[in-house]
């Protein structure tokens, strides 16, 4: 096993055994990891324009150099150049307990051959049909299941790999777990119908155990709660059933239907707890944020204990700017459109295709599901029998089926945020012309869509279930809708703005005690007030400098001691995170800089717009250490020694778009004095045309003329 190979190894193990005591869902630009490919042109203009929009912390970028340009990579490569370096990364910066996001800018493959782990699974699973799944996956998914595929695991390429995916509810309490647990499990549960009392107390005993290492799992709980109502002890079962419904229990109609606790009704202690159950559908668990410390269980909710849960990155790709992908205007545009995004409530009507064709049929199970979901949550929906709504101009959402198609023809327009899907073979395959996918949808207005690197035959497990839609305007980011929707998605590859939330509903937090551009000194108490946030918040993180210190519940006031950081530029991020399944969250950032023992580095640039030909002079000077290095967010841009130096850089290593620049002043210790932010612009001219890096399909030959028999 080479290095690159150790490391990964390595660093999956942190993932897989690190279990945070307080752990929030949501997600936020502090729990992203942007991955750049700094010999791209287009990787760089991209992420500098979404470090800008989403405020994405400096240390959560990293740059990738040496990455192949195709679109298809071996799996050796996507290890040792692009995965593997990732995985240390985070390691290496202490970011593994804050990130949930990994996602790449353009200029990536985004197609991987896996011929090794097929083989594996082939021997695994000899009477299946191995042609269904084929020897390639998308860059994303594999980063998804980044634990199972660095460590050779093959089970990733199985249709009901993703646990994070929303099944049907009826498996929740049924399968919380698997191998000998879940027999432990299953045997516990089978005493209710005819066990003595003594065997149903052994069963509530077992189940508790299993509670205490696991108390995210409702299964076990409502179980428990079950077997405490047979028992008649109606108080328990209350207190049981709290911790059901605290762990996503949402079905007040099956609960008051089921029979165990018909005589636990008549307590009106009891009752009280049922009549706080949301009154969902039990149609489809429910839907929750994502938290890559969860491990989530086969039944889709999270255990805690070793072996019972898989864990995962969400991922998409920015854009793809080459072969038959997009042009720079055209994903620029939409990445700006899906920033803008958020919270704006958008109304509008979404679109299903019955349109005859296999691909529309293959969807068509999960519409009534999806659509009493969103029209229960206020909004329009309605069925089609073309493949695309013809002149709407409310296209809020959009699930059909079909090989090709042309969105401008259909005279509709999409609403900005909006997910578009259409389930065809080739939708994700940039290299090849001839299917309508992700472009074809997001050139013209959707913020997300997705399409197989690869042939995947007509299996909905494959694609986004339309529950999709419901997943969303619950308030869910875009990845965190589409993972929840893919039970399968390891041949999935998803483009677009990965945070965009339009119906999330953020809470609010205001900081007092430090503000924006303050000169610190000493100790100081920052008040925290939530008191004009729109939603109830349960929980608070600290991140200095983009590193998660702490969680914990809200609290009024933190001492801030100053003298625990370095002179120079800093910067405070106070997360609050809503309450709920969903957890949304919302920040304040304070850059602040640091003034206890007079230490100061300086970074000025004349002008301060620039063109992307130009070679661009930096001052830097200090008055602490030895020398002065130059950062773009994480990555060093020279190093000098002396305390007056100069920087030439050109400006296309910087890249297109919104520029920050920091200077440190670096002590022979280490220590370490960081200048303000130097922000400038680099324009530059957006390419309307696409690169293409792939040999184009050779024309078929004609073929011979048949020739009547005689």
């Amino acid at each position: 096993m080479n290095l690159a190979y150790k490391t990964a190894f390595g660093v999956c193990l942190l993932c897989l055994f690190w279990v945070p005591c307080v752990v929030f869902a949501g997600g936020g630009p502090e729990n992203v990891l942007l991955v750049v490919n700094s010999n791209s042109d287009s990787s760089k203009m991209f992420a500098n324009w979404y470090i800008d929009g989403r405020d994405i912390p400096a240390r959560n970028v990293v740059y990738l150099s040496g990455v192949p340009m195709r679109e298809r990579i071996s799996t050796y490569e996507f290890k040792t150049k692009i995965l593997g370096p990732i995985m240390q990364v985070m390691n290496d910066r202490k970011l593994t307990a804050g990130i949930d996001y990994v996602i790449y800018s353009s200029d990536f493959p985004t197609a991987v051959e896996i011929n090794g782990q097929h083989r594996a699974l082939a021997k695994l699973n000899k009477n299946r049909q191995m042609k269904l799944f084929l020897g390639e996956a998308s860059i994303n998914s594999l980063t998804y299941f980044a634990v199972a595929f660095l460590n050779d695991n093959p089970g990733f390429m199985v249709l009901d790999s993703n646990h994070y995916y929303r099944q049907p509810a009826s498996v929740i309490l049924r399968q919380p777990f698997s191998g000998p647990r879940q027999i432990q499990f299953q045997n516990a549960i089978n005493v209710f119908d005819d066990g003595t009392e003594e065997q149903l107390q052994t069963s509530i005993d077992t189940l508790t155990e299993m509670s205490k290492r696991n108390p995210g799992q409702v299964a076990v709980t409502y179980w428990i709660a079950r077997l405490c109502a047979k028992k008649g002890d109606s108080k328990a079962a209350a207190q049981w059933l709290q911790r059901s419904i605290q762990s996503g229990w949402r079905y007040k109609q099956k609960t008051l239907a089921d029979p165990a606790f018909a005589t636990a009704m008549e307590d009106q202690f009891f009752k009280s707890f049922v009549d706080r159950i949301p009154d969902d559908s039990f149609g489809v668990a429910p839907t929750r944020g994502f938290k890559s410390a969860y491990g989530f269980g086969p039944n889709g909710f999270h255990n805690h204990e070793l072996g019972q849960g898989n864990r995962h990155f969400l991922s998409t790709v920015l854009g793809v700017t080459r072969n038959f992908g997009t042009t720079e205007v055209e994903a620029l545009r939409q990445l700006k459109s899906a920033m803008s995004a958020d919270e704006t409530k958008p109304r509008g009507t979404f679109y299903f295709s019955d349109n005859g064709d296999v691909r529309s049929n293959t969807r068509k199970p999960g519409f009534p599901v999806a659509i009493a979901a969103l029209e229960s949550l206020g909004y329009k929906t309605q069925i089609i029998k073309t493949n695309l709504p013809r002149n709407a101009e409310d296209v809020v959402g959009l699930t059909c089926g079909k090989a090709g198609f042309n969105f401008s023809k259909s005279g509709s327009k999409i609403v900005p945020g909006a997910i578009c899907e259409n389930l065809t073979s080739y939708g994700g395959v940039m290299a090849r012309k001839g299917h309508s996918g992700i472009s074809e949808l997001i050139r013209h207005g959707a913020a997300g869509s997705s399409g197989t690197v690869v042939e995947p035959y007509a299996l909905q497990a494959k694609f986004p279930h339309p529950m999709i839609h419901a997943h969303y305007v619950r308030g869910c980011s875009l990845a965190e809708s589409f993972y929840q929707s893919v039970h399968g998605p390891f041949q999935l590859l998803i483009v677009g703005d990965a945070l965009c939330q339009p119906w999330a509903t953020k809470p609010r937090v205001k900081v007092d005690g430090l503000k924006a551009g303050d000169s610190v000194s000493g100790k100081r108490e920052l008040k925290i007030d939530i008191s004009q946030s729109r939603v109830p918040i349960q929980g608070m993180e600290l991140y200095v400098d983009g590193k998660l210190l702490s969680r914990s519940i809200p609290k009024e006031t933190i001492n801030f001691d100053s003298t625990n950081l370095t002179d120079g530029y800093h910067e405070v991020r106070i997360v609050v995170v809503g309450k709920g399944l969903i957890e949304s969250v919302g920040h304040c950032v304070i850059p602040f800089q640091v003034d206890n023992y007079g230490k100061q580095t300086t970074l000025t640039a004349e002008p301060t717009e620039f063109r992307l030909s130009d070679r661009i002079t930096f001052d830097a000077k200090t008055n602490f250490g030895t020398a002065i290095e130059l950062f773009q967010n994480s990555r060093s841009l020279g190093k000098k020694e002396g305390q007056e130096v100069e920087f030439t850089v050109s400006a296309s290593e910087m890249g297109r778009g919104p520029v920050k620049l920091v200077a440190v002043a670096i002590s022979d210790t280490g220590n370490q004095v960081a200048s303000l932010p130097l922000e400038f612009e680099i324009t530059g001219r957006l390419s309307e045309t696409k690169v293409m890096t792939e040999p184009k399909p050779k024309p078929k030959a004609p073929k011979a003329p048949k020739i009547p028999a005689k």
